[in-house]
């Protein structure tokens, strides 16, 4: 159910809310690539794979961003990284690509906000890294406040500069998939609607969606503004950074 709950997040028409859930890019496509279990894990060939079949098919499909709320652990330099490199690839193809910072911001061993806890690819210099943002369920800034447990930088290995930005990630929500493994095991996060079930999750994935949705917009924004000028080029993914 998490890939669902971003889609919502990304795209979702908030239909069975009467708007009220709706997603940030409600006209946006969705192109699903299924890389993780229903209990969350994954290989991270799968996701490079996934990465590829994306740059290779981005013209044929009308792909424009990617969203990657997944990450694991960084085991070396982003320089040889196989997951940094097919993220590389996709940016150097045009595609922006988004990606969670990671839900390890908190030292284990003192409770206390901890550093170097981003996750893989979210190191990738090419990747637009998104960090976690507390609300507090109002419209004020003054408020406003980075998750604990959203992950901080700098980079392990590295000690490049990120997350690139925070974004509203905290109890935020957006569909459920029904008999799903979050929705089975977290039942009280449901929130019923007259036709189907939303849910309340907080998390880094949860804000990369949310920033996903915004490039989209600013993608078609600038498609809208140049639609008179033929030789304006495209935006790429460093013009939308």
């Amino acid at each position: 159910g998490h890939g669902t709950h971003v889609a919502g997040l990304i795209a979702g028409s908030g239909a069975a809310s009467k708007g009220a859930y709706a997603g940030i890019a409600t006209n946006a496509s969705l192109i699903g690539l299924k890389v993780l279990k229903a209990d969350g894990t994954g290989t991270t060939s799968d996701v490079i794979a996934a990465l590829e079949f994306a740059t290779t098919n981005r013209r044929a499909l009308g792909i424009n961003v990617i969203n990657l709320s997944l990450g694991h652990p960084p085991y070396e330099s982003a320089k040889t990284d196989p997951l940094v490199a097919a993220v590389r690839q996709a940016t150097a193809a045009g595609i922006f690509v988004v990606v969670s910072a990671g839900n390890y911001g908190i030292n284990p061993e003192t409770g206390l906000p901890g550093y170097g806890g981003v996750a893989v690819p979210g190191n990738a210099p090419a990747a637009f890294t998104v960090g976690a943002e507390r609300t507090e369920g109002t419209k004020r800034r003054d408020d406003d406040s980075v998750a604990n447990y959203s992950s901080r930088g700098p980079t392990w290995h590295d000690g490049f500069v990120k997350p690139d930005i925070v974004a509203p990630g905290h109890r935020l929500i957006a569909p459920a998939a029904a008999g799903s493994t979050l929705a089975v095991n977290y039942p009280s996060q449901i929130v019923q609607t007259r036709t189907a079930p939303y849910m309340v999750l907080s998390g880094t994935s949860m804000a990369a969606g949310v920033t996903s949705g915004i490039a989209a917009l600013v993608i078609e924004a600038n498609r809208t503004a140049s639609s008179s000028y033929s030789d304006r080029p495209a935006l790429t993914p460093n013009a939308i950074k």
